[in-house]
Parts: structure tokens; C-alpha cells; sequence
């Protein structure tokens, strides 16, 4: 698809323009450049996650945490935070994560949109190295790994936090505001 896209373009937006195509052709260079370190990062960084995903890595690290005795809120949040720590994608940290906690959920009574949440906050934490969403925004932004460590990391950071307090707040606050709606 993306290969008619360039084949189309070539021909409406260049050479039907009275371009001729080594201009075209150097056009094509410079954007290509300008984009190549950035798809060799997370490139790099797609095939560090998925060795770790093929290693069990993520799976071991779930099942340790299940044992931990922790409200399944809480938990949730710390497993799919792990995960991510680890293999720095935040889909397989969530999607993991969910997974994990189906059987905690079957037998507790925490509200599951409640979970989605805890697990979708857990799943931003701390990106670094490992997440091509920091290379990305590092690249993007022309920035230092250490800017980047300040910036994005922080934020994704303060993100994941401040989210698992809200979940933490809705759940307490759930019985009293509306108490039927509440699983408990």
C-alpha cells in the first residue's frame, strides 16, 4: 500500500508537475535521511521487546507478582508497570497484564473498568531505553538522552501515578457516591 502511495505521489505531485524525477528522486533522499534513525531505533527496540516476550520474561514476571497478596487494583497497576519497566512496550505491558489479572479479577469483586484503567496508568510507567516511544520523541525533538529522561520519562511517569490515585480515589469514593453501582 505505502508503495502505490509513493508511486502515486510520484507521478500527480512530481513528474505531472513538470518535475523531473532526479529531483524527485533527491526529495525522496533528504525525507528519507531525515527519518532513518528514528525507524533503526525503534526498530532496534521492536526486536529487543520481542526477545524478551519470546523469553517468557513478561510471564515470569506476572505470576511472581500475583503471590504478593495486594488489592487487585493495586496489583494490576504493578504488574502491567513492571512489564513495561521490562520490555518497554506499553501494549504488551496492558495486554499482559489483563491477562494476568482475569483469574484475580474472577474471584475478587473489583470493578473491571476500574482494572482497565489501573492497567492502562501501570502500562505508561517509567519509558526508557527499551521503549521506541522514547527514541521517537527523543529524535523527534532533537533532544539529549538525558533531556529525554527529564522530559518524556518524567511525564509518562507522573501520568501512570497520578492515574493509579485517581483509580485509587474513584474506588474508594465509588460505595459512598453511588452505592449500586459499586462491587463491593
Amino acid at each position: 500500500m505505502l508503495l502505490i502511495s509513493v508511486c502515486v505521489a510520484t507521478c500527480t505531485l512530481g513528474l505531472a508537475r513538470g518535475k523531473s524525477m532526479p529531483t524527485i528522486m533527491d526529495s525522496y533522499g533528504s525525507a528519507v535521511k531525515d527519518i532513518a534513525m528514528i525507524l533503526l531505533i525503534i526498530g532496534g527496540a521492536g526486536a529487543l521487546k520481542q526477545v524478551l516476550v519470546a523469553s517468557g520474561a513478561s510471564t515470569e514476571i506476572a505470576a511472581g507478582l500475583q503471590g504478593t497478596g495486594l488489592p487487585p487494583l493495586l496489583l494490576g497497576w504493578l504488574i502491567a508497570a513492571v512489564i513495561r519497566v521490562s520490555l518497554g512496550s506499553a501494549t504488551i505491558a496492558g495486554l499482559t497484564a489483563a491477562g494476568m489479572m482475569l483469574p484475580t479479577m474472577a474471584q475478587s469483586h473489583a470493578d473491571p473498568n476500574l482494572m482497565v484503567l489501573a492497567i492502562g496508568a501501570g502500562s505508561l510507567l517509567l519509558s526508557h531505553f527499551n521503549d521506541g516511544g522514547f527514541w521517537l520523541f527523543k529524535e523527534y525533538f532533537n533532544l539529549s538522552v538525558k533531556d529525554t529522561l527529564r522530559s518524556w520519562t518524567a511525564m509518562e511517569t507522573i501520568v501512570s501515578v497520578v492515574g493509579l490515585a485517581g483509580v485509587l480515589l474513584i474506588n474508594w469514593a465509588l460505595p459512598l457516591v453511588a452505592p449500586g453501582l459499586a462491587h463491593h
